[in-house]
């Protein structure tokens, strides 16, 4: 038996490396295939003349957009939508979604996307694709069908790594976006495929400097932090504005155009009358990216940059057009973080690094966008292989992360998946994922009817540990929540024989016993609740949810379903 056991670990770290190898050879293969695009339908656009040249920025997304539209609705369907959604919903669910049909599709056709000025980025794409090989690898490898999902991680994390040569980071990004575990076989593997694919890449691309140079950076005068700090709040506005307008103008492209070959069209019309305007925010935008991380462009740039982008990312997410979010994020982040940096050097009298700002704001915005707060924090540390920005690189993230997810609560995938009838697409992985309130809820709480007195509820209350009580009226519906903080108010006052109806507060928290319990704790989490009443279609209190009540319900859950992927 421990021979077996020996034999099954080296098998799978084998397969672990050559899901790694393979990522890291498709990685190379699709970034080159994007710069063949963009070279054969644009590099020599920009030595035209005005006029012709003007013209064919907004012919050539118009109409490669309508040709890609069509291909994807007659043959791949698919591969519409957002990439991580895709990838995300394969790991919660089935490997299938990332069927070969698919992962053709999103390699042969986004790098035509891309080449022809949509403003997005080859990242989600590219993960899609790494993802469904590494699942691929495994099959072939004869693993049993059960671990063929746990190895999307893997395949996440070894794309990442391979574009942008950080493997700590591709690793933390599939964790943070797909498995949330820490367990020791997905780590080890993701890392270990993550480290091989960047190895590939840096092997056989033909482009050996970093797809993303950017130099170390430092800051010196505390007063600065306001100026990072601000970047953060702006980061923080302008990703969870994206979000939440963003997933409204695609569900209004939808309702009015359901052609998508006339949806693409327009968005890639779109996209070229602001490329006519700015042409650095056509495509993915890497060259620009680093101008902005090494403190290059200006204060007009940076604002003009930024502008067209975030305008032409909403606009092309919308329409459906092909590509990820990853690099427009990075993208409109530095150039945010390069314009407050900019903007800075006329109010403080010292020096400014504009690179360190831009910097900032890259790492601020991914983690507005992507939700995924230490990955944002590890890419510009591994992209500057220096620590002299953490304090201001974790405030910056802090800030952006807090306030888009209040603007907007659902990242565009989980909008995505919701779309597809995927409510939480976690949830398939989390032990709570499946349950009701009235599943997890605690026995019914001690009420109170409106006319009863303080001293009632006082002596009622001698022996209850509870903080809050629930008033009801005759058929036991809510009418509000007597507090304890009011309890002993009132009692200070001396006001013993007033009614409690003259004490009562909005109750912070009610749900139905028949709702979600995800959505449940998401609303619990946006009001800052720490308990919450449940009531029957009826509105008549039937029990109460606490943290101890959720954290013997995910006990009792776990112990019963287990996951054993890669045990």
């Amino acid at each position: 038996m421990a021979f077996v056991a020996r034999t099954s670990q080296r098998k799978l770290l084998l397969v672990f490396i050559v899901a790694g190898v393979v990522s890291g050879i498709a990685a190379v293969l699709f970034h080159e295939w994007i710069e063949l695009s963009r070279s054969l339908l644009f590099d020599r656009v920009f030595a035209l003349q005005a006029v012709p040249r003007t013209l064919l920025i907004v012919t050539i997304p118009t109409v490669v957009a309508a040709l890609l539209g069509w291909t994807v609705q007659r043959f791949a369907p698919s591969a519409l939508g957002a990439n991580l959604a895709r990838v995300k919903r394969s790991y919660a669910e089935d490997v299938a979604h990332l069927d070969p049909r698919t992962l053709l599709a999103t390699f042969a056709l986004t790098p035509l996307s891309l080449g022809s000025g949509a403003p997005l980025g080859p990242e989600g794409p590219t993960v899609v694709v790494t993802s469904g090989l590494s699942a691929w690898v495994a099959r072939v490898f004869g693993l049993p069908k059960r671990l063929w999902r746990g190895m999307i991680p893997v395949g996440t994390a070894a794309g990442i790594a391979a574009i942008f040569r950080t493997p700590i980071t591709g690793v933390v990004f599939a964790l943070e976006e797909l498995s949330g575990t820490s367990s020791r076989s997905i780590l080890g593997g993701t890392l270990l495929a993550a480290v091989a694919a960047a190895v590939v890449q840096q092997s056989l691309s033909s482009h050996r400097a970093r797809i993303l140079p950017a130099s170390a950076a430092d800051w010196a005068d505390p007063r600065e932090l306001i100026g990072f700090a601000i970047v953060g709040l702006c980061a923080g506005l302008i990703s969870g504005a994206v979000l939440r307008y963003g997933a409204r103008l695609r569900d209004h492209f939808r309702k009015r155009v359901p052609s998508i070959p006339f949806r693409f069209a327009i968005g890639g019309a779109a996209v070229g009358m602001l490329g006519a305007i700015e042409p650095s925010m056509l495509g993915v935008g890497y060259p620009t990216t680093s101008l902005f991380l090494t403190g290059g462009g200006s204060l007009p740039f940076a604002a003009g940059a930024l502008a067209t982008k975030v305008l032409g990312f909403t606009i092309a997410v919308a329409a459906g057009l092909l590509g990820g979010t990853f690099a427009p994020s990075l993208f409109i982040g530095s150039s945010l973080g390069a314009l407050v940096g900019f903007a800075g050097t006329s109010v403080l009298p010292g020096p400014i690094n504009v690179g360190a700002y831009a910097l900032v704001g890259m790492g601020a915005y991914f983690a507005g966008t992507l939700r995924a707060p230490i990955a944002a924090v590890l890419i510009v540390l591994e992209l500057t292989n220096d620590y002299g920005l953490i304090v201001p690189l974790m405030l910056g993230v802090v800030l952006a992360n807090t306030i888009s997810h209040v603007m907007a609560p659902r990242t565009l995938e989980e909008e995505q998946l919701e779309h597809e009838g995927v409510k939480e697409h976690h949830a398939a992985r989390d032990p709570l994922g499946g349950l009701r309130a009235c599943d997890v809820m605690g026995g019914a709480p001690v009420t109170f009817g409106p006319a009863t007195t303080l001293a009632e509820v006082i002596e009622r209350t001698r022996n209850e540990r509870h903080h809050d009580y629930p008033v009801v009226d005759a058929d036991g519906r809510v009418l509000g929540m007597l507090s304890g903080d009011e309890i002993a108010r009132s009692f200070r006052a001396g006001l013993f024989e007033s009614p409690i109806a003259e004490m009562l507060a909005p109750p912070p928290m009610v749900a139905r016993m028949d709702e979600a319990l995800h959505d449940v704790l998401d609303r619990m989490a946006q009001r800052g609740a720490e308990r919450c009443l449940v009531v029957d279609v009826e509105e008549r209190v039937q029990g109460t949810i606490s943290p101890s009540d959720l954290v013997r319900a995910r006990f009792r859950e776990q112990m019963a379903t287990g996951d054993d992927t890669f045990s």
